[in-house]
């Protein structure tokens, strides 16, 4: 298997709403203040001059602060503001904020890897999480790393140890930008950069606890919705096991039911009580035998 090492890029984040919050202040006569900053995980000191904004050590030229457009996250490193998207082997990536000093999400090819109506990206996850019911002690299988939101809350909720799977290395670099994801470097938390198809047939029978298993849509990745696969994951879970697998809710408005076939091949795989969980947008099943 190839281990992936996280580490954060520490670094000034800014987002438009940031921007909007400096000027204010900057209306009403006041150019020192401290502010809730990096998507609203930390609190930095700010001094505005004729020419630079100074956010803590880091000192950003005003025309740069006044060029962040809404819609994306920016990141002061090296003594430049560099906008988190870009594009790569056909595909377009992006953090992407939601909501003043919230926790991002990111979009691949424009689609969002979490919830964003309702709850924010980090609320979604733990609604996700927390179907899984108790993880304390538990050693944990989080299949697609993604921002890393889920195995991080997986640690929180006391799980001894995650071994979470992602294979796109520029998702892991997103996520080595984003300080919602900082906690990716608990030593709990064992990243492996490779197919989740591949990577699963690796591990052994009756290896984890509990399994969390949050894919990307049908479309996108209907192998990882397949029997076979379904099959893998019922290897690898102890009897007594929980799985967690999110779904949303696709064919929703339409006559072909995509979540009735994923109920059925998991109860082919030899999951029982395959339990939808609305709040989480996903089924809950468990390993009896």
């Amino acid at each position: 298997m190839r281990y992936y090492e996280y580490k954060y890029v520490e670094g000034v984040v800014l987002t438009k709403w940031d921007v909007d919050e400096i000027l204010n202040n900057v209306r009403n006569g006041v150019k020192e203040f401290t502010m809730v900053m990096d998507l609203g995980t930390s609190r930095r000191s700010v001094k505005v001059l004729d020419k630079y904004v100074i956010i803590d050590d880091a000192e950003i030229p005003i025309e740069d602060i006044l060029s962040l457009e809404s819609g994306f996250v920016y990141k002061f490193l090296n003594g430049k503001l560099y906008r988190i998207d870009f594009y790569d082997s056909g595909k377009y990536y992006k953090l992407k904020p939601v909501a003043s000093k919230k926790p991002p999400t990111l979009e691949i090819n424009g689609i969002q890897m979490h919830r964003s109506v309702d709850v924010d990206p980090w609320e979604d996850t733990l609604l996700k999480v927390s179907a899984l019911g108790s993880l304390k002690g538990k050693k944990v299988l989080d299949v697609c790393t993604g921002l890393g939101y889920s195995s991080i809350i997986e640690v929180m909720k006391g799980a001894r140890s995650v071994v979470t799977v992602e294979k796109d290395q520029n998702v892991l670099y997103i996520a080595s930008l984003n300080p919602w994801s900082k906690n990716l470097e608990d030593k709990r938390i064992e990243i492996i950069l490779q197919d989740a198809v591949e990577a699963v047939k690796m591990f052994s029978d009756e290896e984890f606890d509990a399994i969390f298993h949050d894919p990307p849509r049908f479309n996108i990745a209907g192998e990882l919705y397949s029997l076979e696969f379904y099959r893998n994951l019922y290897r690898v879970l102890r009897k007594g096991g929980v799985i967690f697998h999110y779904t949303g809710e696709p064919g929703k408005h339409s006559n072909i039911s995509i979540i009735k076939g994923i109920k059925n091949r998991l109860e082919q795989a030899g999951f029982e009580y395959v339990t939808w969980v609305d709040k989480a947008k996903g089924f809950k099943a468990l390993k009896i035998s």
